[in-house]
């Protein structure tokens, strides 16, 4: 895989439904989308939580993802608009 990683320690990781990607949370409060098929990541979401992101996890749809995260908030990334709804 290329592209840059996490800043700091991952905490959350896990896999599309399809096996196609990989999100990835991190201490440094980013959360990353990787692209197998390509081998990079295909976007990152950076500074939308105010603490470490702990847990990650696709819908069954592989459309959006859920975070929780230490600051006590749980946030949607809506993965086709790119944005946190």
């Amino acid at each position: 895989m290329t592209g840059e990683g996490h800043k700091d320690w991952i905490c959350g990781i896990d896999f599309h439904p399809a096996g196609s990607h990989l999100v990835t949370s991190g201490s440094d409060r980013a959360l990353k989308l990787w692209d197998f098929m390509n081998s990079s990541i295909a976007h990152t979401f950076n500074d939308v939580h105010t603490a470490p992101i702990w847990k990650v996890k696709f819908h069954d749809t592989g459309d959006f993802v859920l975070s929780a995260s230490g600051d006590g908030a749980m946030k949607l990334f809506d993965l086709n608009a790119l944005k946190v709804r």
